[in-house]
């Protein structure tokens, strides 16, 4: 009937500019009570519409993308600071990364990726070892349009990854075998993730103590690495607007006892951020809080938290200020631990790009941490951009020493100079210095190094990203 075929036509129009249940409906409605078309006719239409949303596309695509990322370090205080016996390094370390996605219109997608990573002349070139690993493998069917399941090897990367991240700056990386249902839809995105972790296929028991050959070259002896036995997270982004939205993470991960094997003790991470956001100004704030059992079984109340605000006069500068804050201890017995821990997160962006904070909280005995911080960005050109980061340093707690000596929370201070180059879409050159400059408490509760050396680090870095390979077929 042309009616139908029109309306139908219209319909199609229609729900590609906005949602159907929003407006389509409505027109089907006012159609029926003026008597234009019958409710049997409606629903025929709404049948026909459904069916060409759900029809899964024919449209087959072969992605091939390469990745290869080299940085030369000079370091002087990376990490830690020198002490008075200590000399400077210098390496190059390597990723290869070669990726493969298989996408097969919105039903289907597949994704394998494989890396080599390595410190120049770490691994006998004569040699059999390989050192290929997977990086990444997974599938990802779509049930819905809105809805897919993820299974397999892969990067579990949420918000402004502090609590869950790539770790990009790590030449290896950061992945996890898990399953990640994920739904998106308008302005809500929301993932659920869960894993459970083994070392072998077992006959009895989930004992989980991973252990792996050493990577010191020759003496082939066995060491144990740290990893959750099991984790759940529930992430979630509303945007209200398109000035705010609201982002929240549930997170509950387990660590086996070291002598119950079958006792796990459970910790739980809950909170979530704010963001507001003009032409010029941005605005946000940071909350979590953490409870359960650390990995010791030790009770744990603690908490985080990160404001920021950021104002971007023109689109070639922006600065930023801001301050993180991680509950600790008071530095006596307890039997509860309020050092609060930023989980699988990166803290490279965050607590300054020498890394002298990383392993919370043993970096800082315990005493938590409060960073102030300043960054300052300017592009100079389309294709170059200089930051500034200012990073000051304190124990959110008073720190005792061994004798029971108090010490000031002021730990130090770090300065973060970067410029960047991207030539084109595929190269990317990165060049940086830093300069950290310690006092007392920070050594004595690092557990090293002299507070009057003063830290130093620089490397620069050279990326290529370029696509290898496309092929699409209908």
């Amino acid at each position: 009937m042309n009616t139908k075929k029109f309306l139908l036509f219209a319909l199609t129009l229609i729900t590609y500019t906005s949602t159907f249940a929003q407006n389509s409906d409505d027109l089907l409605n006012l159609l029926i009570r003026r008597n234009i078309i019958k409710q049997v006719e409606a629903d025929s239409i709404r049948a026909t519409y459904k069916n060409k949303q759900v029809a899964p596309s024919k449209e087959k695509t072969f992605l091939v993308d390469l990745q290869v990322r080299n940085r030369a370090e000079y370091r002087n205080g990376y990490s830690n600071i020198p002490a008075d016996n200590s000399s400077a390094s210098a390496f190059v370390n390597q990723r290869t990364r070669l990726n493969f996605e298989y996408k097969q219109g919105t039903a289907f997608n597949a994704v394998v990726s494989l890396q080599d990573a390595r410190v120049w002349g770490s691994h006998d070139p004569r040699g059999l070892n390989g050192t290929i690993q997977l990086f990444e493998g997974y599938v990802e069917p779509n049930i819905t349009p809105n809805f897919s399941v993820r299974i397999g090897r892969q990067r579990l990367v949420y918000d402004n990854q502090r609590l869950f991240a790539e770790n990009d700056w790590r030449v290896n990386g950061n992945s996890h075998d898990a399953i990640t249902f994920r739904y998106k839809k308008n302005k809500l995105s929301s993932e659920l993730a869960g894993a459970f972790n083994q070392t072998a296929e077992r006959t009895f028991g989930t004992d989980y103590t991973p252990t792996e050959l050493s990577i010191t070259p020759g003496n082939g002896t066995a060491a144990t690495w740290t990893n959750y036995k099991a984790l759940a997270v529930h992430y979630l982004k509303y945007d209200f607007d398109s000035h705010a939205s609201i982002t929240t993470i549930i997170a509950s991960d387990a660590y086996q006892d070291v002598v119950t094997k079958e006792q796990n003790y459970w910790r739980f991470t809950y909170g979530g951020r704010l963001e507001y956001k003009t032409n010029q100004w941005y605005a946000t704030v940071n909350c979590y809080l953490q409870s359960g059992r650390n990995s010791t079984g030790k009770t744990i109340q603690s908490w985080y938290i990160q404001p920021e605000v950021k104002y971007s006069p023109t689109s070639q500068f922006a600065i930023r200020l801001g301050a993180e804050i991680l509950s600790g201890d008071k530095g006596k017995i307890s039997d509860v631990d309020h050092s609060f821990v930023p989980l699988y997160g990166v803290a490279h962006r965050f607590n300054g790009f020498m890394d002298i904070f990383t392993k919370f909280p043993s970096d800082l005995s315990n005493a938590g941490l409060v960073n102030p911080y300043l960054f300052i960005n300017k592009k100079l050109t389309d294709k170059v951009e200089i930051s500034s980061n200012n990073h000051l340093f304190y124990t959110q707690r008073s720190f005792h020493t061994t004798t029971n000596q108090p010490l000031t929370k002021f730990m130090g201070y770090e300065h973060d100079l970067v410029v960047t180059y991207k030539p084109n879409s595929y190269t990317h050159l990165e060049s940086g210095f830093s300069i950290a400059l310690p006092t007392e408490a920070m050594t004595t509760i690092k557990k090293t190094g002299n507070p009057d050396r003063v830290a130093t680090w620089a490397y620069l870095q050279v990326k290529f990203t370029p696509r290898l390979f496309k092929s699409t077929t209908y």
